[in-house]
């Protein structure tokens, strides 16, 4: 799903220093030398002390001189106070934990992001271990997932240009049809959403909507997952239902 060739768009000292700031937010002080933050990030070494030192200098993040570890500087946080509290991921997160509520399950939200379906945000269902969350990975493999079948449904390339052949089975239930595949995702755009019944994982069931566009082209996709026990066949019409009403109702504000 990535396109061929590097962006053109984006400069390379820059997406570093962000890739060492979010670094440091994550490693919450353990691990956060700036050998360690290198390593985490895949930058050389002097490179990534002398982005450091840049960002220390501005005032973005801070340097321990007893443990050289460093943290998120006051500047940064100086300038997230400017940061409008209605945003559209806002929006989003809030629409996640709603349909979290009302679903009683795992709900998430995936976006393009450099050439792929990477999931963003998510709501995690009351209960549920860690291990569980999708949140950073993409919607791989397409063929076996409600947001990967959605994908392929509004996707400006046709589907056989899209999926390798032939097509890995997972589980028992996992479509290794192209033309079976073909027709699911005639289904999706009949229907206005996407089913996973165990095709990835035998006890993961998945429902999923399109974010589309006023000219309908795919921005991302709204899911709701949750265990095999509760995949109730019944269940899948109300909640691609909700999902897809919600995927609109995201886009419309």
């Amino acid at each position: 799903m990535r396109p061929p060739g590097e962006d053109k768009t984006r400069v390379q000292s820059v997406d570093r220093a962000a890739e060492l700031l979010q670094a440091v937010a994550h490693s919450a002080g353990k691990g956060s030398t700036a050998r360690m933050l290198a390593h985490a990030t895949g930058l050389n070494r002097a490179t990534a002390w002398r982005i450091l030192r840049t960002l220390e200098s501005r005032g973005l993040v801070n340097c321990d001189p007893r443990t050289h570890q460093y943290s998120i500087g006051t500047a940064l946080v100086e300038l997230a106070q400017f940061a409008p509290t209605d945003t559209w991921s806002t929006r989003a997160h809030e629409r996640l934990r709603t349909l979290s509520l009302q679903t009683r399950e795992t709900t998430a939200l995936a976006l393009f992001e450099d050439g792929d379906l990477r999931y963003v945000d998510e709501v995690m269902r009351a209960g549920a271990p860690a291990e569980e969350s999708w949140l950073g990975s993409n919607a791989d493999p397409l063929h076996a997932t409600s947001s990967g079948k959605v994908y392929l449904a509004y996707a400006s390339q046709p589907l056989r240009a899209l999926i390798t052949e032939p097509l890995e089975r997972f589980t028992d239930s996992t479509v290794t049809s192209v033309s079976e595949l073909e027709k699911e995702v005639a289904e999706v755009r009949t229907l206005g959403y996407g089913l996973c019944r165990g095709e990835l994982l035998p006890d993961l069931w998945g429902v999923s909507a399109p974010l589309l566009t006023q000219d309908r082209q795919l921005l991302g996709v709204l899911s709701c997952w949750g265990p095999a026990s509760r995949g109730e066949p019944e269940r899948f019409a109300a909640l691609g239902s909700l999902i897809r009403d919600a995927a609109r109702g995201l886009l419309a504000r």
